[in-house]
């Protein structure tokens, strides 16, 4: 009796010490809180996924502008506190990323000042006054360069009341930059601000003139012709489209 019990207990520690380890998994399984075959949970997929997202910076914007726009859309279709105040929240840290961004340009640009674009094209009235000042100085001086190689020529009709317009404003831009102008009427006419204009004599369909004023620069030494103006034009504009064509020709980059 004493043999069969104690080969009983024997066989009930050995039995107990073979599934020991079994239990003390299958406890450990169950005290995970559901990390089971029937759950997704993947942390390593999930870690993976978010240190790709840390290191994109398009797509941590792209959530970004999707989470605002979403707070936005939500407090406007359904203006709770609650929602209005997300908004808010949000909103208030997307502007204080904006803030230090723009601390750290302007550090950026003290430490690496030729990259400051606002030195060359201030923004600053008093900068801007200067910058404008050079700026038509050195437009001035390229189309006074095109007028010691170029003239005009000034197409008229002497009845044509754009004609008439245009012609003072033709006169004051030529004694302005010292440019020659050659005033051609086609009907024989001369307007009162060109009394020695010359007759057509075939220059305006040599020219194809077809409208009326027409003006066009000339280089009496290459022969090149180019339209600058067909119909009345203000002086502004007159002076911008002789800009650009001594721009063009002389490559002056004012």
């Amino acid at each position: 009796m004493n043999k069969w019990l104690s080969f009983k207990i024997i066989h009930l520690v050995s039995l107990f010490l073979i599934l020991f380890p079994l239990f003390a998994h299958a406890q450990d399984y169950y005290e995970q809180h559901a990390i089971g075959w029937h759950w997704y949970d993947d942390p390593k997929l999930e870690n993976k996924t978010d240190k790709n997202n840390n290191q994109n910076p398009v797509k941590q914007m792209k959530t970004i502008r999707q989470a605002l726009e979403f707070a936005l859309d939500k407090a406007i279709l359904n203006p709770t506190p609650e929602n209005v105040k997300n908004y808010i929240v949000l909103q208030n840290q997307v502007g204080e990323q904006s803030s230090q961004f723009s601390r750290v340009w302007q550090w950026v640009l003290l430490q690496n000042p030729l990259l400051d674009y606002s030195i060359h094209h201030p923004t600053n009235q008093a900068g801007r006054e200067v910058y404008l000042d050079e700026l038509n100085s050195q437009q001035d001086n390229a189309i006074k360069n095109l007028a010691k190689q170029s003239g005009l020529f000034f197409f008229y009709h002497s009845t044509c009341p754009y004609c008439q317009r245009f012609a003072p404003i033709v006169k004051d831009f030529s004694q302005r930059y010292g440019i020659t102008v050659i005033p051609i009427t086609t009907d024989g006419i001369a307007l009162p601000d060109f009394p020695d204009s010359r007759i057509d004599q075939g220059q305006a369909q040599k020219f194809h003139v077809t409208v009326e004023p027409a003006l066009f620069t000339v280089n009496p030494y290459t022969h090149q012709a180019v339209p600058v103006s067909y119909g009345l034009m203000s002086e502004n504009d007159l002076r911008q489209r002789i800009l650009d064509i001594a721009i063009h020709m002389q490559g002056v980059s004012p």
